[in-house]
């Protein structure tokens, strides 16, 4: 069998039909009323408070590698996570977002750092790649954003405007605490698609792509058991009413032994870090 001739992207595909993930505008929603949760997360990585933690951001800042003269985009920016450091670094960066309100953090985060050089494009990743919305910028990072079906289209738009590398991440074990509610509720482990398609993809494209798997420590503090089911909901989707009565004596048992909230959870997660610089292609001949 000939290794060009698999259908990796078909294979993304059907992996990604068993998934309840929303995509493009119909995720807008969404990722509004998770704004202020994760413009949270971006203060406290900012005034390094205990709380809430993930040594993820940290550990991708340590290995994007940008210069004062250079142009970031940042693909699903949120309110800044990676965008306002890089922002620091970098002669400007573009934050793209289908979120209104991500974005509105994104600008406020910006005006409170000082920084003149952010800018904001309300729009999903779709739209933006088929409507020639963005312009050519040294790197370009899309952490934690590309999870649709179309996500070939996506690296092949993603190389075309990178001048100089690029830097995606998907997840391999999006949270272990939802896995564990995954199984609490009697869906068993739900699975992402695997990296290996997007590296077999870029072969194919002719882009020796890098992996690294980043391991990365995750804290939450939650108000109650419902915020927990809350936080944890958002991503099941819809339950039925056992499965809701199942996840609150999951977190009940779990927090049992925690006397008042917030009620803790350590845990951690596990990302598939794939990057290339342009100019590192497969050997043809």
């Amino acid at each position: 069998m000939n290794f060009d001739n698999i259908d990796w992207e078909a294979m993304w595909r059907e992996e990604c039909s068993r998934g309840p993930w929303k995509e493009g505008a119909a995720a807008k929603d969404l990722w509004d009323k998770r704004a202020p949760r994760f413009n949270k997360g971006v203060k406290r990585q900012n005034d390094d408070t205990d709380g809430e933690k993930h040594d993820y951001i940290s550990k991708m800042l340590q290995r994007i590698r940008v210069q004062p003269d250079w142009t970031v985009l940042d693909i699903g920016c949120g309110p800044g996570t990676l965008g306002i450091p890089l922002a620091k670094k970098a002669k400007s960066v573009t934050g793209l977002d289908v979120s209104p309100e991500m974005l509105r953090f994104l600008g406020e985060n910006a005006e409170k750092n000082g920084l003149d050089n952010v800018n904001c494009v309300n729009a999903s990743w779709q739209d933006t790649f088929a409507g020639d919305l963005i312009e050519p910028h040294d790197v370009i990072v899309a952490s934690r954003s590309l999870m649709g079906a179309e996500v070939k289209n996506a690296l092949i738009a993603i190389d075309g405007l990178a001048r100089r590398s690029v830097y995606v991440t998907f997840p391999v074990i999006h949270l272990s605490l939802d896995w564990d509610a995954y199984e609490a509720i009697g869906r068993g482990r739900k699975k992402h698609p695997s990296y290996i398609y997007i590296l077999n993809m870029l072969y194919q494209m002719n882009i020796q792509a890098n992996l690294e798997l980043l391991e990365s420590e995750v804290r939450f503090e939650f108000a109650s058991v419902e915020d927990a089911m809350e936080q944890t909901g958002w991503r099941t989707g819809q339950m039925s009413d056992e499965e809701g009565g199942k996840l609150r004596g999951f977190f009940e048992d779990m927090f049992a032994s925690q006397t008042e909230p917030p009620f803790v959870h350590n845990g951690r997660s596990l990302w598939a870090l794939v990057w290339w610089e342009k100019g590192e292609r497969r050997d043809l001949s």
